[in-house]
């Protein structure tokens, strides 16, 4: 029987979990053509109805009540005993018979959400899978710990040291491969103006990438509006993911503004973040690792209660990014920054240096071990 490697993932709130899954399936095809993969939701195979209403909920705390998903995050400790204990049994016994008729070597979750489930399916199988937790951004909660869990694929170094010391998760289970992104940030890219050029875009402008991760959040046109009022002379994209009536919105309003590209949903990240010098962006862990792995210093505007404040946390640590909450002062503080051009190249440095270009091919040798 041919090797198979189940990626689980969900989309319930956005793009990047998937994005994650999609990137290690690609390092597996790259490194074990042979190799069967698949690529599935939980959630939906638990109850579609729950998965939507999952969904909905989570899209409007964000965005109306964002600071009532912060305090859950806080209780953290509470609420991954929930999600282990009778979440897990329920989805464990939903998942149990369509594991065994998939018949995986390997699962490995990009979001936590299925992880205590696959954990108890393990235990239960005639032959045992290997399970593997992929963690998404650069810090690591209770949610993605689990004893029978065998590998770890983390961010950054301290990652790995809190879940040993806080978790007390042996080394060996631990491997810092960056958080998986598209294997076309590891290719060589041509230089900006180049890029730009074949992008469609002026090649010596200076150019601001804005962005709310895979379903447009964040104050995205109110940083648009400030840029073209205060900093006219730069070229602004951006992508709106998802988010069709934003989409709209923003053509609506700027489609005839000559240094404004809007975009939704791309698949050329790695050019459309190469072609740029600066992101505005709300500081998801898919987002961010892209943003590193080209180099491309960070502006954070109002990151997400949770675990994108712990993500900002992470990236003002390291000197990659700067945080302006304030849409209105974004351009006069960037315009600061841009005069000294020096901070702007020990930031893009700084970041070449903490990115991982080729995590998705790091994590592929990971599992290829474990078969």
């Amino acid at each position: 029987m041919t090797d198979k490697v189940l990626i689980l993932t969900e989309q319930i709130g956005g793009n990047g979990h998937f994005k994650a899954a999609q990137a290690i399936q690609q390092g597996l095809a790259y490194a074990a053509p042979q190799l069967q993969t698949e690529i599935a939701c939980g959630l939906p195979l638990v109850n579609p109805s729950l998965e939507q209403m999952v969904r909905k909920c989570y899209l409007h705390t964000l965005q109306y009540a964002p600071h009532l998903w912060g305090a859950a995050y806080r209780r953290e400790g509470e609420l991954s005993h929930w999600f282990k204990t009778p979440l897990g049994k329920v989805v464990a016994k939903r998942l149990k018979d369509w594991v065994e008729q998939v018949q995986p070597r390997a699962v490995v979750c990009t979001h936590a959400l299925c992880l205590s489930a696959m954990g108890r399916i393990k235990e239960r199988m005639k032959r045992p899978f290997a399970l593997g937790a992929a963690i998404t951004d650069f810090d690591v909660n209770g949610f993605w710990v689990d004893p029978t869990i065998d590998f770890y694929l983390v961010a950054h170094e301290r990652v790995e040291q809190r879940l040993r010391q806080r978790f007390g998760i042996s080394p060996s289970r631990i491997h810092v491969t960056g958080i998986p992104i598209d294997p076309a940030f590891s290719v060589q890219q041509p230089a900006k103006s180049e890029l730009r050029h074949m992008l469609g875009l002026d090649g010596n402008r200076l150019t601001v990438l804005i962005m709310g991760g895979g379903v447009g959040l964040g104050p995205m046109e109110a940083c648009l509006t400030s840029f073209c009022r205060d900093w006219p002379e730069v070229q602004l994209v951006v992508v709106t993911g998802k988010n069709e009536s934003l989409f709209r919105r923003l053509n609506n309003r700027f489609g005839d503004a000559d240094q404004v590209r809007v975009l939704g949903y791309v698949d050329r990240m790695a050019q459309w973040m190469n072609a740029s010098d600066w992101i505005v962006s709300k500081p998801g862990g898919l987002t961010s690792s892209e943003a590193l792995a080209a180099g491309l210093p960070l502006i954070i505007c109002r990151p997400i209660p949770g675990q994108e404040e712990r993500n900002t946390r992470f990236l003002l640590h390291q000197r990659v990014a700067v945080r302006q909450d304030s849409p209105s002062a974004i351009p006069r503080q960037m315009q600061s920054m841009q005069t000294d051009h020096t901070q702007w190249l020990r930031m893009r440095a700084k970041a070449l240096q903490l990115g991982r270009p080729d995590s998705a091919l790091r994590a592929a040798d990971v599992i290829l071990n474990t078969l």
